[in-house]
């Protein structure tokens, strides 16, 4: 039984590992989104503060515009492969629960075959005792 409790502590262990790398894998997720945004944002107010009969300014304008899409797609790529992480690792945070709770299940069986095998034998002895009381 005791191998099933260190099995147990060790799949814990595991879960908890991958709690904290779900939680991490979603933090970089969502500040990854966030620097998404934050370039899709400036684009707009930018292209917004563009006065169009300025020349100059409308040249800078689509110099700086080229920048940020460049940016945005490297940006909008690296979410994407965040967002692949975040995938991995909420299947791999699902199975180490999914292997612990079975673990558990195994535990609690073994349990209630033990306690029913204790109750077995503690309801022989007192058969035997009583079988002795009624024989003298």
């Amino acid at each position: 039984m005791s191998v099933l409790h260190s099995l147990h502590r060790l799949r814990q262990h595991a879960r908890r590992e991958s709690e904290t790398s779900l939680r991490r894998a979603q933090e970089e997720r969502d500040s990854q989104a966030a620097k998404v945004d934050a370039l899709r944002a400036a684009v707009a107010e930018a292209r917004d503060a563009v006065d169009p009969n300025d020349a100059s300014e409308l040249s800078a304008y689509h110099a700086w515009r080229l920048r940020a899409e460049m940016s945005e797609r490297r940006e909008s790529a690296r979410l994407a492969q965040r967002e692949r992480d975040l995938e991995q690792t909420t299947r791999v945070h699902q199975d180490n629960v999914r292997r612990e709770l079975s673990l558990e299940r195994v535990i609690d069986e073994h349990a209630l075959r033990e306690s029913e095998e204790a109750r077995r034998v503690e309801g022989r002895a007192m058969d035997e005792i009583a079988a002795r009381r009624r024989a003298e």
